[in-house]
């Protein structure tokens, strides 16, 4: 029989290769140019532990980034163009299958009173896109008090990244005041009234024709819509009580034992 491994460098024998699944997409890949709806995302293994053990890679969050850019194997395009709730959903299929489905958080009951409560992972529910974008991957909003009809996108986290670098910029300008919101719906909103240069809908959002409750309408609307997990929960405590909360992602998160 031929020996593969003289002729295909590339070649890694069965006993080799890292198991992997295949998981669909909250997004259904609706808003990707190829329209990629599942992808095959490999396990964590030993290895990985030298990425979850880098203080330099922890600390500047860099080690989420290289988990999904190593283990998913069929994406079809920068890793970093993954809307945020499909990278949360396969950062959660690593999380449970390389770690287990128990994760501790701590908690606030009816009275007020904090207490540790643990969280069965397996639980999360998928927020799928139920609404249909338009041929520019856009979504329709009016907003509620000026009447003007908006059309926005879902950010990616390529998006989000290139906004937290631009508010570092400006912090100290801005006297220490963050700009997040702000930016995050100025890279969302591509249109406002037809119109869709970048400037002037930054100056019509910036104008007394756009208020508070507006912005706080479409966001509530943006979140609605976003497909991603469900990150409303139940935690059980050590009394046996269950405890409604939402699941937060700390850095414990990759370290249960902490």
């Amino acid at each position: 029989m031929e020996n593969r491994s003289f002729l295909d460098p590339n070649y890694v024998p069965d006993q080799y290769k890292i198991p992997y699944d295949v998981i669909e997409l909250p997004s259904q890949g609706l808003l990707y140019p190829n329209k990629k709806s599942s992808v095959k995302v490999e396990y964590l293994t030993a290895y990985d532990e030298n990425i979850l053990s880098s203080p330099n890679l922890l600390n500047s969050g860099k080690y989420l980034d290289i988990l999904i850019e190593n283990k998913v194997k069929d994406l079809g395009f920068d890793h970093r163009e993954l809307l945020s709730g499909d990278r949360l959903a396969i950062l959660l299929f690593l999380r449970t299958t390389g770690l287990g489905n128990e994760y501790r958080q701590y908690v606030f009951k009816e009275n007020g009173n904090m207490v540790e409560g643990t969280i069965d992972l397996s639980s999360i529910k998928f927020k799928k896109l139920e609404i249909k974008p338009d041929e520019n991957n856009e979504f329709d909003f009016v907003l509620p008090t000026s009447g003007m009809k908006i059309k926005f996108k879902i950010l990616t986290q390529k998006d989000e990244e290139e906004i937290e670098e631009i508010d570092k910029k400006t912090l100290e300008r801005n006297n220490g005041i963050s700009s997040l919101s702000t930016l995050r719906l100025e890279r969302s909103i591509m249109e406002i009234d037809g119109e869709r240069d970048k400037l002037r809908i930054s100056h019509i959002l910036k104008s007394p024709k756009v208020k508070i409750i507006d912005i706080r309408k479409f966001n509530k609307y943006l979140t609605e819509i976003e497909p991603g997990l469900d990150l409303k929960t139940t935690a059980r405590t050590s009394g046996g009580e269950s405890v409604d909360c939402f699941l937060r992602l700390g850095k414990n998160f990759w370290f249960p034992e902490i």
